[in-house]
C-alpha cells in the first residue's frame, strides 16, 4: 500500500471532513423532525371556565384550541375502519366541539377500555358541576425520544468525526506550508 503524498493529505481529509458532514446532516434533520413530533396531548379545564388543548412534543408546545363550556359537546371513542382483511381495531378518544372534532390522543390504540377509560373521565367532569379543574393528559413521546434520539446521537457523532477531519486538514495544510517555505 503506497502512502499518500504529503501535498495530498491536506485535499484527502478536507475530502473526507465534507463527506461526513453531508452524511450527519440527514441524520440530524431527521432526529430534530421526530423529537418534534408533538405527541403529547393535553386537556385542562379551569373551574367554570374554558377547555385548553395542547400537544406538545420534546422540543416545544403548541395550542390546538380553547373550548367554552357551551363549545364543547360530547366525547366519544373512534374507531377505525381498516379495509384491510384481518386487522385488528385500534381506538382513540376525540372531543366533539363546535369547531369539529379533536383527537385527544396522538396515536390509536389496541385497547378499546383504555381508550374508553380516558373518555370515561373527561365525559364525567363535562357532565359534572365543574367546580374542580381537570388536567388530562395521553402522552405518546416514549416512541419519537428513542428514534429521535438514536437519529441525533449518530448525527452528532458523525458530526465529531467531521470536525476531528476538519482539525486534520488544517493541520496537514500547515505542515505542508512550512515543507514549501
Amino acid at each position: 500500500m503506497r502512502a499518500t503524498p504529503a501535498s495530498r493529505r491536506s485535499r484527502a481529509t478536507a475530502i473526507g471532513a465534507t463527506a461526513f458532514l453531508m452524511l450527519a446532516l440527514p441524520f440530524l434533520v431527521l432526529g430534530v423532525f421526530f423529537l418534534g413530533q408533538k405527541a403529547r396531548m393535553d386537556l385542562r379545564c379551569e373551574p367554570q371556565g374554558p377547555c385548553v388543548l395542547s400537544r406538545s412534543s420534546w422540543l416545544d408546545q403548541e395550542e390546538v384550541g380553547r373550548y367554552a363550556p357551551g363549545d364543547i359537546q360530547g366525547v366519544e371513542v373512534a374507531r377505525s375502519r381498516s379495509t384491510r382483511k384481518g386487522a385488528a381495531p385500534i381506538f382513540r378518544a376525540q372531543l366533539q366541539t363546535t369547531s369539529g372534532v379533536q383527537p385527544l390522543a396522538y396515536q390509536w390504540t389496541e385497547s378499546e377500555p383504555e381508550a374508553q377509560a380516558f373518555a370515561d373521565t373527561v365525559r364525567r367532569y363535562l357532565a359534572g358541576p365543574r367546580t374542580d379543574a381537570l388536567a388530562v393528559f395521553q402522552d405518546d413521546r416514549k416512541a419519537s425520544l428513542r428514534v429521535g434520539g438514536a437519529f441525533t446521537t449518530v448525527g452528532l457523532g458523525v458530526l465529531a468525526l467531521s470536525l476531528w477531519l476538519l482539525s486534520r486538514t488544517l493541520a496537514h495544510r500547515k505542515a505542508e506550508r512550512a515543507a514549501v517555505s
